[in-house]
């Protein structure tokens, strides 16, 4: 599975399903795959959104690595909205993922894409017991 950046700032800052959801990932009952964007982004908007020093920031970074495996991404265009989005997709496809977790309107709008399925936290812990 691929965990979409708001998803993981929200399981880091707050708690409830997305935090739920990493913590399959940590207990080995899930793969996460994920991309150099994601992190990258993960990490400018911990620094600047939630004012958490870099040094933090960089060790946040180094764990959801360990936790993961990191797909190398080609630049694949999906006519979307959001550039960014195109990135997230991308880690998903390239990652084999059957499904993409997230919070974004744009993405869980396309509901599918080949074998990756967008959904929410919720929507995931629902119907995929684990």
């Amino acid at each position: 599975m691929v965990i979409d950046t708001n998803v993981w700032l929200s399981a880091l800052y707050f708690s409830g399903k997305p935090a739920q959801v990493v913590n399959l990932i940590e207990d080995k009952k899930m793969i996460s795959i994920i991309s150099g964007f994601i992190l990258q982004e993960i990490k400018e908007k911990m620094v600047i959104n939630f004012d958490t020093p870099v040094y933090a920031a960089n060790a946040t970074i180094s764990y959801i690595s360990s936790l993961s495996e990191v797909a190398s991404l080609k630049g694949v265009d999906f006519d979307l909205r959001d550039s960014d989005d195109n990135q997230v997709l991308e880690t998903a496809v390239v990652g084999k993922c059957d499904f993409l977790i997230t919070g974004d309107r744009d993405l869980l709008s396309l509901e599918k894409y080949n074998q990756v399925k967008m959904i929410t936290p919720a929507q995931f812990l629902a119907n995929f017991k684990i």
